[in-house]
Protein backbone atom coordinates (compact mmCIF):
# COMPACT_ATOMS: atom_id res chain seq x y z
CA UNK A 1 0.00 0.00 0.00
CA UNK A 2 1.46 3.76 -1.26
CA UNK A 3 3.27 5.69 1.62
CA UNK A 4 2.54 8.93 -0.09
CA UNK A 5 -0.11 10.76 1.98
CA UNK A 6 -1.54 14.18 1.62
CA UNK A 7 -1.87 15.71 5.57
CA UNK A 8 -3.85 19.10 5.59
CA UNK A 9 -6.02 20.77 7.79
CA UNK A 10 -9.75 20.27 7.82
CA UNK A 11 -12.20 22.65 6.37
CA UNK A 12 -15.80 22.83 6.55
CA UNK A 13 -16.56 21.44 3.10
CA UNK A 14 -14.62 18.30 4.31
CA UNK A 15 -17.57 17.78 6.95
CA UNK A 16 -19.75 14.89 4.77
CA UNK A 17 -16.12 12.76 4.08
CA UNK A 18 -15.21 12.86 7.92
CA UNK A 19 -18.42 11.71 8.95
CA UNK A 20 -18.29 8.70 6.29
CA UNK A 21 -14.95 7.86 7.72
CA UNK A 22 -16.16 7.80 11.23
CA UNK A 23 -19.16 5.78 10.14
CA UNK A 24 -16.95 3.11 8.12
CA UNK A 25 -13.85 2.96 10.37
CA UNK A 26 -13.64 5.04 13.61
CA UNK A 27 -17.34 3.09 14.85
CA UNK A 28 -16.31 -0.31 13.66
CA UNK A 29 -12.70 -0.13 15.00
CA UNK A 30 -12.57 2.34 17.95
CA UNK A 31 -12.80 -0.34 20.78
CA UNK A 32 -14.57 1.40 23.49
CA UNK A 33 -17.19 2.49 20.54
CA UNK A 34 -17.09 -1.33 19.34
CA UNK A 35 -17.60 -2.59 22.70
CA UNK A 36 -20.51 -0.56 23.86
CA UNK A 37 -22.65 -2.22 20.77
CA UNK A 38 -24.57 1.08 20.68
CA UNK A 39 -26.19 1.09 17.34
CA UNK A 40 -24.08 3.48 14.57
CA UNK A 41 -27.40 5.20 13.68
CA UNK A 42 -27.31 6.85 17.74
CA UNK A 43 -23.20 7.54 17.48
CA UNK A 44 -23.86 9.82 13.97
CA UNK A 45 -25.29 12.31 15.50
CA UNK A 46 -22.57 12.75 18.43
CA UNK A 47 -19.76 12.30 15.57
CA UNK A 48 -21.86 15.19 13.85
CA UNK A 49 -21.46 17.26 16.47
CA UNK A 50 -17.87 16.79 17.31
CA UNK A 51 -16.73 17.16 13.77
CA UNK A 52 -18.54 20.48 13.65
CA UNK A 53 -16.87 21.47 16.78
CA UNK A 54 -14.08 20.54 15.46
CA UNK A 55 -14.26 22.59 12.19
CA UNK A 56 -14.57 25.78 13.61
CA UNK A 57 -11.15 26.83 13.96
CA UNK A 58 -8.46 25.62 11.51
CA UNK A 59 -6.64 23.23 13.67
CA UNK A 60 -8.14 19.41 12.86
CA UNK A 61 -5.88 17.48 10.24
CA UNK A 62 -7.60 14.98 7.71
CA UNK A 63 -5.30 12.64 5.47
CA UNK A 64 -5.51 11.42 2.72
CA UNK A 65 -4.66 9.46 -0.21
CA UNK A 66 -2.32 10.60 -2.69
CA UNK A 67 -4.61 11.38 -5.09
CA UNK A 68 -6.61 13.25 -2.53
CA UNK A 69 -10.04 10.67 -2.90
CA UNK A 70 -9.98 9.12 0.59
CA UNK A 71 -9.57 9.80 3.83
CA UNK A 72 -7.69 7.68 5.78
CA UNK A 73 -7.18 9.31 9.13
CA UNK A 74 -8.51 12.26 10.75
CA UNK A 75 -7.54 14.16 14.16
CA UNK A 76 -10.58 16.33 15.09
CA UNK A 77 -9.48 18.98 17.60
CA UNK A 78 -11.77 21.89 19.45
CA UNK A 79 -10.89 24.72 21.95
CA UNK A 80 -11.82 24.61 25.78
CA UNK A 81 -11.55 27.92 28.05
CA UNK A 82 -11.45 27.77 31.56
CA UNK A 83 -13.37 30.75 31.79
CA UNK A 84 -16.56 29.81 29.35
CA UNK A 85 -16.59 26.46 30.87
CA UNK A 86 -16.75 27.78 34.21
CA UNK A 87 -19.45 30.56 33.14
CA UNK A 88 -21.31 27.10 31.43
CA UNK A 89 -21.27 25.39 34.85
CA UNK A 90 -22.22 28.33 37.19
CA UNK A 91 -25.13 29.71 34.90
CA UNK A 92 -25.54 26.43 32.42
CA UNK A 93 -27.21 24.50 34.88
CA UNK A 94 -24.96 21.49 34.38
CA UNK A 95 -25.41 21.56 30.50
CA UNK A 96 -22.87 19.48 28.58
CA UNK A 97 -21.55 18.76 25.22
CA UNK A 98 -23.98 16.99 23.80
CA UNK A 99 -27.68 16.44 24.91
CA UNK A 100 -28.11 12.42 25.20
CA UNK A 101 -31.77 12.61 26.36
CA UNK A 102 -33.80 10.67 24.41
CA UNK A 103 -31.05 8.47 23.80
CA UNK A 104 -30.28 4.72 24.44
CA UNK A 105 -29.37 4.26 28.68
CA UNK A 106 -25.88 2.59 27.25
CA UNK A 107 -25.14 6.01 24.75
CA UNK A 108 -26.39 8.10 27.92
CA UNK A 109 -23.73 6.16 30.56
CA UNK A 110 -20.97 6.10 27.85
CA UNK A 111 -21.14 10.15 27.08
CA UNK A 112 -21.59 10.72 31.02
CA UNK A 113 -17.37 9.62 30.74
CA UNK A 114 -16.79 11.57 28.04
CA UNK A 115 -18.59 14.83 30.07
CA UNK A 116 -16.68 14.29 33.28
CA UNK A 117 -13.60 14.40 31.18
CA UNK A 118 -14.70 18.05 30.33
CA UNK A 119 -16.30 18.79 33.70
CA UNK A 120 -13.30 17.58 36.13
CA UNK A 121 -10.04 18.79 33.13
CA UNK A 122 -9.72 22.54 34.74
CA UNK A 123 -9.82 21.25 38.73
CA UNK A 124 -6.89 18.63 37.48
CA UNK A 125 -5.14 21.09 35.27
CA UNK A 126 -2.60 23.83 36.67
CA UNK A 127 -4.27 26.90 37.83
CA UNK A 128 -2.35 28.78 35.34
CA UNK A 129 -3.70 26.90 32.18
CA UNK A 130 -6.70 28.69 30.92
CA UNK A 131 -6.62 27.71 26.91
CA UNK A 132 -6.38 24.29 25.50
CA UNK A 133 -7.07 21.96 22.51
CA UNK A 134 -9.04 19.07 22.58
CA UNK A 135 -8.37 15.87 20.70
CA UNK A 136 -11.91 15.52 20.14
CA UNK A 137 -11.44 12.00 17.91
CA UNK A 138 -8.30 10.80 17.04
CA UNK A 139 -8.47 7.96 14.43
CA UNK A 140 -6.62 6.11 11.24
CA UNK A 141 -8.04 3.47 9.52
CA UNK A 142 -7.08 0.13 9.75
CA UNK A 143 -6.12 -0.52 6.56
CA UNK A 144 -3.82 2.52 6.84
CA UNK A 145 -2.16 1.73 10.73
CA UNK A 146 1.19 0.79 11.87
CA UNK A 147 2.98 3.35 8.94
CA UNK A 148 3.40 6.58 11.52
CA UNK A 149 0.47 8.28 10.78
CA UNK A 150 -1.08 8.63 14.06
CA UNK A 151 2.18 10.23 15.07
CA UNK A 152 2.62 12.61 11.78
CA UNK A 153 -1.18 13.97 13.03
CA UNK A 154 0.31 14.35 16.62
CA UNK A 155 3.15 16.47 15.46
CA UNK A 156 0.74 18.71 13.35
CA UNK A 157 -1.53 18.53 15.82
CA UNK A 158 1.34 20.36 18.35
CA UNK A 159 2.95 23.38 15.43
CA UNK A 160 -1.32 24.22 15.08
CA UNK A 161 -1.88 24.48 18.70
CA UNK A 162 1.08 26.94 19.69
CA UNK A 163 -0.71 29.17 16.57
CA UNK A 164 -3.42 29.62 18.26
CA UNK A 165 -1.65 30.47 21.84
CA UNK A 166 -2.94 27.78 23.60
CA UNK A 167 -1.18 26.62 27.13
CA UNK A 168 -1.30 23.20 26.24
CA UNK A 169 -3.36 19.89 24.59
CA UNK A 170 -5.92 17.56 26.32
CA UNK A 171 -7.29 14.03 25.59
CA UNK A 172 -10.05 12.20 26.42
CA UNK A 173 -7.98 9.02 25.60
CA UNK A 174 -9.76 5.65 25.28
CA UNK A 175 -7.75 3.08 23.24
CA UNK A 176 -4.74 1.65 24.63
CA UNK A 177 -2.88 2.57 21.29
CA UNK A 178 -3.68 6.36 21.81
CA UNK A 179 -2.92 6.04 25.57
CA UNK A 180 0.47 4.59 24.23
CA UNK A 181 1.14 6.82 22.08
CA UNK A 182 0.44 9.96 23.79
CA UNK A 183 2.15 8.62 27.12
CA UNK A 184 5.41 8.13 24.55
CA UNK A 185 5.19 11.90 23.61
CA UNK A 186 5.07 13.49 27.19
CA UNK A 187 1.36 13.39 27.83
CA UNK A 188 0.53 12.67 31.63
CA UNK A 189 -2.56 11.05 32.51
CA UNK A 190 -4.56 13.07 35.16
CA UNK A 191 -7.36 10.78 36.05
CA UNK A 192 -8.81 7.66 34.62
CA UNK A 193 -12.19 6.60 34.13
CA UNK A 194 -12.49 2.14 34.73
CA UNK A 195 -14.83 1.12 32.04
CA UNK A 196 -16.10 -0.97 34.98
CA UNK A 197 -18.13 1.66 36.44
CA UNK A 198 -20.11 2.13 32.89
CA UNK A 199 -22.87 0.36 34.00
CA UNK A 200 -26.71 -0.25 33.21
CA UNK A 201 -28.93 0.50 35.98
CA UNK A 202 -29.44 -3.12 36.47
CA UNK A 203 -25.47 -3.06 37.40
CA UNK A 204 -24.78 -4.90 34.32
CA UNK A 205 -21.29 -3.76 32.32
CA UNK A 206 -21.87 -1.95 29.29
CA UNK A 207 -18.14 -1.42 28.08
CA UNK A 208 -15.78 -4.24 28.06
CA UNK A 209 -12.94 -3.45 25.63
CA UNK A 210 -10.31 -6.34 23.61
CA UNK A 211 -7.20 -3.68 23.26
CA UNK A 212 -5.89 -3.90 26.92
CA UNK A 213 -7.07 -0.49 28.02
CA UNK A 214 -9.24 -0.01 31.20
CA UNK A 215 -10.70 3.00 31.00
CA UNK A 216 -11.01 6.41 29.51
CA UNK A 217 -7.92 8.32 30.90
CA UNK A 218 -7.62 12.23 31.02
CA UNK A 219 -3.90 13.12 29.37
CA UNK A 220 -3.04 16.98 28.85
CA UNK A 221 0.61 18.12 27.60
CA UNK A 222 1.66 21.90 28.15
CA UNK A 223 3.12 23.66 25.79
CA UNK A 224 5.76 26.25 27.13
CA UNK A 225 6.43 29.01 24.73
CA UNK A 226 9.17 31.11 24.66
CA UNK A 227 9.42 34.10 22.29
CA UNK A 228 9.53 33.19 18.41
CA UNK A 229 11.60 29.94 18.95
CA UNK A 230 10.64 25.86 18.84
CA UNK A 231 7.34 24.89 20.27
CA UNK A 232 8.66 23.24 23.50
CA UNK A 233 5.85 21.00 25.30
CA UNK A 234 6.37 20.04 28.57
CA UNK A 235 4.28 17.70 31.17
CA UNK A 236 2.01 19.35 33.73
CA UNK A 237 4.22 20.86 36.89
CA UNK A 238 1.76 20.20 39.31
CA UNK A 239 -0.44 17.24 38.70
CA UNK A 240 -1.28 13.50 39.41
CA UNK A 241 -2.47 10.64 37.87
CA UNK A 242 -5.79 9.27 39.91
CA UNK A 243 -7.60 6.29 39.10
CA UNK A 244 -11.05 6.28 39.90
CA UNK A 245 -13.57 3.89 40.01
CA UNK A 246 -16.64 5.91 39.57
CA UNK A 247 -19.85 4.14 38.57
CA UNK A 248 -22.30 6.27 35.99
CA UNK A 249 -24.74 4.14 37.00
CA UNK A 250 -26.83 7.28 38.90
Amino acid sequence: MSSNYIYRTAEKSDFDRILKFLAEHFYHEEPSIRASKIALEEWLPIFGEMTTSSLKLPISTVVTTEDGENIVAVLLNSMWSREEDEERMKHGNGKGDHDTSGYSEALQRFMTIVQKCHDEFWNLAPSDVNLVVYREISSVGKPWQRQGIATKMLSRNMSAARLHNVDGIVSATSSFANQTLLAKNGFQCLKEFPYSGIVSSNGDKLVETDDGSHGMRINFKRIEKSGNGPCEMEPPKSATFQNVATSVSS
